[in-house]
């Protein structure tokens, strides 16, 4: 099945990323050992790259690079999750662009997955509903959390408490410019209610900061 085994993935299944269970699918008249033997051995021969055990996808295309952005694969990582925290600010160019990590929200306890594309992170954030602020991204076609719902998660995971924007700005570099503007799209009554979605006093007083020095 090794002559193959590449050939039907990419016919049949016409996904990027894919699973165990995706292959059980498409090999469903085959024995789970010959999947495993095909699957082994095209990882030896580097014709495909584990992410993490049961998260496969073909090697680099002849350009170099992969056919999905690294925030996809952060999704496909965990599967309630989102990109979040510094790589959504950064996304959005609220901080600088230099975020080495991937760093999402997730519905469980915070994992961390390192692999040949890098090092992505997931924590815990209590906002119900789960996905509130969280749209598909045209561009990397991943889950992302606007720049307001980042910021509340990353205060909320730092746990410190702010009294001054400035102070935003020098912890993480966030341009104030840019933040004022992203809020200038939403109602006051809409950050306070944020805020509050955490149950934490941090968030509370992030958003009482945001409308009292930005709106």
């Amino acid at each position: 099945m090794s002559a193959d085994f590449l050939n039907t993935i990419e016919s049949d299944l016409k996904v990027s990323l894919f699973t165990d269970d995706d292959l059980k699918l498409v090999f469903r008249d085959k024995q789970p050992s010959a999947i495993y033997n095909s699957l082994t051995y095209h990882l030896k021969k580097k014709n495909l790259e584990r992410y993490k055990r049961g998260l496969y996808s073909f090697s680099k295309k002849k350009n170099g690079n992969f056919d999905f952005s690294k925030f996809k694969l952060a999704n496909k990582l965990v599967l309630h999750s989102f990109i979040s925290f510094e790589s959504a600010l950064s996304h959005h160019g609220l901080i600088p662009e230099a975020v080495y990590e991937v760093t999402s929200a997730c519905l469980t306890k915070n994992k961390v997955f390192e692999n040949s594309l890098g090092r992505f992170s997931f924590s815990y954030s209590p906002v119900e509903p789960f996905y509130l602020g969280v749209e598909k991204d045209e561009v990397t076609n991943a889950k992302i959390a606007n720049p307001i719902r980042a910021l509340f998660d990353l205060i909320y995971l730092r746990r410190k408490l702010y009294n001054r924007v400035e102070d935003l700005e020098g912890d993480f570099r966030i341009d104030l410019e840019e933040l004022k503007k992203v809020l200038d799209h939403f109602e006051s009554k809409e950050i306070l209610n944020l805020g509050e979605l955490y149950k934490k006093k941090t968030t509370r007083n992030l958003a009482m900061i945001l409308v009292r020095d930005l709106k």
